[in-house]
């Protein structure tokens, strides 16, 4: 399979964010990249000119996104419309889109802002909230060029992945919790597939040099502490059963969510991405969205094991840096709690966070400690 087109044209791209991006809801790292484009600059500029006076204008996404190689469109989903950006008038369109370009090979994009008038005349108008699909019958499907237009960029970026079937990632110890998200255990490297120079041009356009230059979502290590873990009673990742109430609602499936893992763009930085609630408030680190550093980077978790015994991380906040502002580093000054945690089986810990406190201020678990399976 050679992708041949760029997902967005290459003068249109700011930056692409890897692949294991850890952040807010997204708890255990993240199967696409981000493909970011250039005018968020004129955007900014537009929306200045509005709370200085200018009238709001009609929201209209410029930036095209394309197919990286012939294909079929088989599912179109639209998440509920919202509103746009501010100093803009309209609806938000906001839609998920699979093209499958062999019986193997998929690619994903999510939050394309608008659909062409080829693809509507097939769909119709898809509500906010629906589906279209082909239904199993390829008949149904849309066919597709590479280099064609199949939609636009939303506000500020768009999700982009490329899945293969014959592909299993080795890195999820159980791969049956995933099947609330099929695709996920056969992603595969979003560059991989495209020919050169395309493939050298769009990875320039990445902060992450390290390999693999695409980034790795899969860090699981059975025995061992690196990678996700799933609350007691939620059973995967799809939640199961809730992992309790948020208020007078059931909480979302992601709070179930344990990701001891590392940083995208950095993977030589340790990151803890905790969806329950553990008492550091956003506003003691706006940048962290639940996902902390590590006092001093250390220990491995990769080394950790149930011989291990109880081990202590320090939870640092951290701050963005670089030309793009998406790399993070740790600040090493501000401890916001620690993570306790113990390996008490080969797919069992128990784990504990104490806000507030250094590792030194904390002697053990509490009655508080709550139990993550594989």
């Amino acid at each position: 399979m050679a992708y041949t087109a760029p997902p967005v044209r290459l003068e249109d791209i700011r930056l692409i964010e890897p692949m294991g991006k850890l952040h807010g809801s997204h708890v255990t790292p993240t199967d696409h990249t981000y493909i970011g484009h250039n005018q968020t600059s004129a955007l900014e500029a537009h929306q200045a000119a509005v709370q200085a006076g200018r009238d709001p204008q009609p929201w209209e996404p410029t930036v095209d996104v394309m197919s990286p190689a012939d294909g079929y469109i088989t599912d179109i989903g639209a998440f509920p419309f919202g509103s746009p950006p501010f100093g803009f008038t309209g609806i938000l369109q906001d839609y998920r889109m699979e093209i499958w370009h062999s019986c193997a090979v998929a690619t994903i994009f999510i939050h394309l802002a608008g659909l062409p008038p080829e693809i509507r005349k097939v769909t119709g108008d898809i509500p906010s909230g629906g589906n279209w699909s082909f239904h199993g019958n390829a008949g149904n499907s849309i066919p597709v060029m590479a280099g064609q237009v199949i939609g636009q960029i939303g506000a500020h970026s768009v999700d982009y992945s490329v899945h293969d079937n014959r592909v299993v990632l080795g890195g999820f110890v159980v791969p049956d919790h995933y099947q609330g998200e099929p695709w996920k255990i056969h992603t595969v490297d979003p560059f991989a597939y495209f020919t050169e120079p395309l493939r050298s041009q769009l990875l320039a356009k990445s902060p992450r040099t390290a390999e693999p230059r695409g980034g790795r979502i899969d860090y699981d290590i059975d025995g061992r502490l690196v990678g996700n873990w799933f609350l007691e009673g939620t059973v995967d990742y799809s939640g199961g059963s809730s992992p309790g109430l948020c208020g007078n609602r059931p909480c979302p499936y992601w709070t179930g969510h344990l990701s001891i893992a590392y940083d995208h763009i950095d993977p030589g930085q340790i990151r803890i991405s905790i969806g329950a609630g553990v008492g550091i408030g956003q506003e003691v680190c706006r940048v962290c969205e639940s996902v902390y550093g590590v006092l001093g980077n250390s220990p491995d978790p990769a080394g950790i094991t149930p011989q291990s015994g109880v081990v202590k991380y320090g939870l640092v906040a951290r701050e963005h840096t670089g030309e793009y502002q998406v790399a993070t580093k740790n600040i090493e000054s501000r401890v916001l709690g620690t993570f306790l945690v113990e390996m008490t089986g080969q797919r069992t810990i128990k784990m504990e966070v104490v806000s507030g406190s250094r590792p030194s201020q904390v002697d053990g678990f509490s009655q508080a400690a709550k139990t993550y399976h594989r």
